[in-house]
């Protein structure tokens, strides 16, 4: 069967035992799926990520599930921000993804494995230069409210934020939880290096100021044209910049 580069379908047979969902046109670019509390939009989402992760199926949720084979990768970020547990002194989740995608962890996934492709291929460094360019600009105008401006700190080869005007250096586990959110999701994108891609994420808006919300969905879009969005929200500010007619209800998902 020939592969499609994004999801068009997606059924789900009896989750939680009862209910059958067939979502049918699926758009290529960006999918916002809605419903009150406890209708079952995380648990798609779930079950639409261990698909495409070839995981199998808890016991339970559904009796089965299917969709459309993908050649594109799929990634999950989860919205998450556990605090840490200051006894066994552990990071969040959140910080612990985020340092995950930024600093070099061996798989060629990070920003910094990226920032070393200028190094092994140098005949694409102007390219990769230029768009790390874009990618600190497109971050330095969400915080330029808290005057902190993304760096590269040239001794210990990390990501850095600098705050106008101060002495100190603030480092990743000094920000905010919308702050290591939305750099989490920004960096995800921006690692896709603008190729057809399928970004799930539930409930974004968690941790995030409204202005930002207002511009998520045209963010992602910014740094990565080709990446399909599949995403749960119950916040109207995550459409309500011309996303409207991307709303999926997850009740007129149900078959019938």
């Amino acid at each position: 069967m020939e592969k499609s580069r994004y999801i068009s379908w997606f059924k789900v047979q009896k989750m939680w035992g009862r209910v059958d969902l067939q979502w049918e046109k699926i758009n290529e670019d960006v999918n916002i799926l809605v419903g009150i509390n406890g209708c079952g939009k995380t648990t798609l989402l779930n079950l639409m990520a261990d698909y495409y992760a070839g995981v199998h199926i808890k016991k339970g949720i559904a009796t089965a599930v299917s969709g459309t084979e993908v050649e594109s990768p799929v990634t999950y970020i989860r919205s998450f921000d556990v605090p840490a547990n200051a006894k066994r002194k552990t990071e969040s989740l959140l910080l612990q993804e985020l340092k995950h995608i930024i600093n070099q962890n061996g798989e060629g996934t990070s920003f910094f494995d990226y920032r070393m492709k200028m190094l092994n291929f140098p005949e694409e460094a102007a390219t990769i230069q230029k768009r790390i360019g874009q990618f600190f600009q497109a971050v330095n105008a969400l915080f330029q409210e808290t005057k902190k401006e993304i760096a590269i700190d040239p001794l210990r080869n990390r990501l850095i934020f600098r705050l106008q005007g101060g002495k100190a250096d603030i480092q990743l586990e000094q920000l905010s939880s919308g702050e290591k959110q939305m750099l989490l999701i920004l960096t995800t994108v921006f690692l896709q290096e603008e190729k057809p891609n399928i970004l799930l994420m539930d409930e974004p808006e968690i941790s995030l100021h409204i202005t930002w919300q207002d511009r998520l969905v045209g963010m992602i879009r910014q740094l990565n044209p080709n990446c399909q969005l599949i995403l749960t929200t119950h916040s109207p500010n995550i459409f309500a910049n011309g996303w409207e007619d991307k709303i999926v209800f997850i009740e007129d998902l149900e078959s019938r």
